[in-house]
Formats: C-alpha cells, structure tokens, sequence
C-alpha cells in the first residue's frame, strides 16, 4: 500500500475517533479519550519514514475535526434552546 493511501486510511480512523471523543460529555472522560487519541496518533506516525511530520498532521487532523464537532453540538444545543 502507498504511503499516501496509509495516511488517508490513518486520517480517516483518527478523525472518526475525533468526532466520537467531542461527543463525550464528561470533561475528564473527554480529556482522557482525547489524550489517547493523540497517543493513538504518535503509534500510527511511528510507522512512516518521517514518524514526527506525521504525527503533527495526524494530530492536527484530530483537534480541527474535535474542534468542528464540538462547534456544531453547541450550535445544534443553542438551536434546540432558541426554538
């Protein structure tokens, strides 16, 4: 498998990973799901023949994907109180 078909496969885990992770409720379960995430991200990255480059792009792949669905549960919560 080529690389770039590895990371795109990596990448998609990670960020399903991501959006599961910013739907849990409890802040220190969150907090704690979230470090394993990019743990997760530093054993993928381990695989590659730049492991730190990788791991910053998996890593950054997570928290925009995190940050994005958190952004849009507050919003659909602000929604729900609006109506």
């Amino acid at each position: 498998m080529s690389m770039i078909k590895r990371y795109s496969q990596d990448a998609d885990t990670v960020e399903i990973k991501a959006v599961a992770v910013a739907r849990v409720e409890d802040s220190r379960a969150c907090l704690a799901a979230l470090a394993e995430l990019f743990q997760e991200c530093g054993r993928l990255a381990a695989e590659y023949p730049d492991p730190a480059r990788v791991a910053e792009m998996l890593v950054e792949d997570v928290t925009e994907t995190f940050q994005a669905e958190r952004w849009n549960i507050r919003h659909q919560l602000a929604g729900q109180v609006a109506a």
